[in-house]
């Protein structure tokens, strides 16, 4: 069955990339303990009896407010969006399959596993690269939230609701969508 955003109690998801989304039942489970409040509902029903009629949850809140950390986690996949998911040494766009991290300053040499001494790479320029020093195009720096924020907003995104997108504010051209099937 189908996801459903989790929102912070402010009305911001918790994280644009990956979407914070947890799946029915746990929604489910969440109201029912007091943790979360129902704000939007798909069409379906999980049950309808004599007594009781709820609706699939679509977007939920949180009873309480979450603060963000303000720091970027330090993730492949955040090293991939902070580069444009762009190789650093030859600019071909590349999907996450195609692209891998390299160390600036390799780890043989002292190079550590940080935002600035990391960047995305194809395979082939990883592996011509080598242990060698080689400036990328593009000096590796650690990025902030708000800048993240943007980065994720630039790319589509598919969603199950078109409720959604009050809560996220994602450029209509890139929004996608695509009703999930029922199990």
């Amino acid at each position: 069955m189908s996801d459903v955003l989790l929102l912070n109690m402010d009305g911001q998801p918790l994280t644009l990339w990956p979407l914070s989304t947890i799946s029915w039942q746990q929604a489910i489970k969440a109201h029912f303990l007091g943790k979360v409040k129902i704000l939007k509902t798909y069409d379906d029903w999980i049950c309808r009896s004599q007594h009781l009629a709820m609706p699939m949850p679509s977007v939920v809140m949180m009873s309480r407010y979450r603060p963000h950390a303000g720091k970027v986690n330090f993730t492949r996949r955040n090293i991939y969006l902070r580069d444009g998911f762009k190789c650093q040494y030859c600019l071909k766009i590349l999907s996450t399959e195609q692209l891998t991290i390299d160390h600036v300053i390799p780890k043989s040499r002292g190079g550590g596993t940080r935002w600035d001494n990391v960047v995305a790479a194809c395979h082939r320029c990883n592996l011509r690269k080598g242990a060698s020093i080689e400036k990328p195009v593009k000096k590796p720096y650690e990025p902030n939230y708000w800048k993240m924020v943007e980065l994720a907003k630039s790319l589509p995104l598919r969603i199950p609701d078109p409720q959604w997108q009050d809560y996220l504010q994602w450029p209509e051209d890139l929004i996608k969508v695509v009703r999930a099937k029922a199990a």
